[in-house]
């Protein structure tokens, strides 16, 4: 059955796809593209509008892209690996050799794949890393990072950090925190230093936007300081309501892949007031039709346009330079590869 998503999701998949496009346009020359998909899903899913339509999913967009990609990774755990190779092949059949589906959890099976394709480590390369929460492990994106050849751009790293979600899976407003997700945000981070945000948060000394702020800081801090990443790119996707939700987190060190996502999220950004706007409209009337009310024309189709939209956001296509993501009095920095869980709230 196809999943349910917000306006959100759909826009993601849109910037994904507009990205891609672009891509293998600048990748022409190179004659080859490689895509790693390590949470692919379902071919498709369908939208929370009204009248729900389809959502195709981010394994469809790539396999569409023109330019074509060359060589495509599709990863998805054992359950559903099957079914998805089996849509894909049969509404795919051009493509049959351009891709796998490789069943698993993809930090388990990366290694193989990227031993599979280390012929073509020179090969312009991105990876969309749409994980729900904190399923992919810093080994993993290690992996990528350091997969082409020294010589070589990086592989280019689309990865989302579920920033607003991290800190319900903890429990934060609970007297003790769940230690057992705190020790999968290691794994995720790669080192417990996060810890020191949590306590500042748990003492007053930032705000709970602040710690959500320090997660993505973070991770963007460790793609550029630990794995070299020239540039990191950061767009904050939020909810109907305005809750933050996510950040969609860029890495690369190649300046065309910088201007093209850069504009893409600023596209988006402009978008969003919109978008928000219309969902807030369908979400109120039917709040209303379930209490018998029902108006001539949907509230979507009449009210007036978003004001200004475009004018909301200041346009910084390039993000501040990473620097230190805690600053709380008397820290030290530590920097573990596979931490052990540190003891909190002292």
């Amino acid at each position: 059955m196809p999943r349910s998503w917000g306006w959100w999701t759909e826009q993601k998949l849109d910037i994904l796809g507009a990205y891609l496009s672009a891509f293998t346009r600048a990748s022409k020359k190179a004659g080859q593209t490689v895509y790693l998909d390590l949470f692919a899903g379902q071919p498709d899913n369908v939208s929370r509008d009204r009248d729900p339509r389809i959502i195709r999913g981010s394994a469809r967009r790539a396999l569409e892209i023109r330019p074509p990609l060359t060589t495509m990774r599709f990863f998805e755990l054992e359950s559903q690996a099957e079914r998805l190779k089996q849509r894909l092949a049969s509404e795919y059949p051009d493509r049959a050799d351009a891709f796998k589906v490789v069943p698993g959890d993809c930090n388990a099976t990366i290694g193989a794949v990227l031993a599979e394709l280390a012929g073509l480590n020179w090969a312009p390369t991105f990876a969309f890393l749409d994980q729900q929460s904190t399923e992919v492990h810093w080994t993993t994106i290690e992996a990528l990072a350091r997969h082409k050849r020294p010589d070589k751009w990086k592989t280019e790293i689309w990865l989302l950090c579920a920033n607003g979600l991290l800190p319900r899976g903890l429990k934060v407003r609970m007297e003790d925190i769940d230690t057992a997700f705190g020790e999968t945000m290691n794994r995720m981070f790669g080192t417990d230093v996060w810890v020191d945000a949590l306590n500042g948060m748990r003492e007053r000394m930032l705000s709970p936007c602040e710690f959500r702020g320090e997660l993505t800081n973070l991770m963007r801090w460790r793609l550029e300081r630990d794995l070299g990443y020239k540039t990191t790119l950061d767009f904050q996707v939020t909810n109907t309501g305005g809750s933050e939700i996510f950040n969609m987190i860029f890495a690369t060190d190649h300046e065309a892949g910088e201007k093209i996502m850069s504009d893409l999220y600023n596209s988006a950004r402009r978008l969003q007031p919109e978008l928000r706007r219309r969902a807030q409209l369908q979400r109120k009337q039917e709040r209303e039709e379930e209490k018998g009310t029902f108006g001539l024309f949907d509230l979507v189709d009449v009210a007036s346009p978003c004001q200004s939209a475009a004018s909301l956001y200041e346009i910084h296509p390039v993000p501040e330079p990473p620097h230190e993501p805690y600053r709380l009095p008397g820290r030290v920095a530590r920097h573990a590869v596979r931490p052990t869980w540190p003891v909190s709230g002292e």
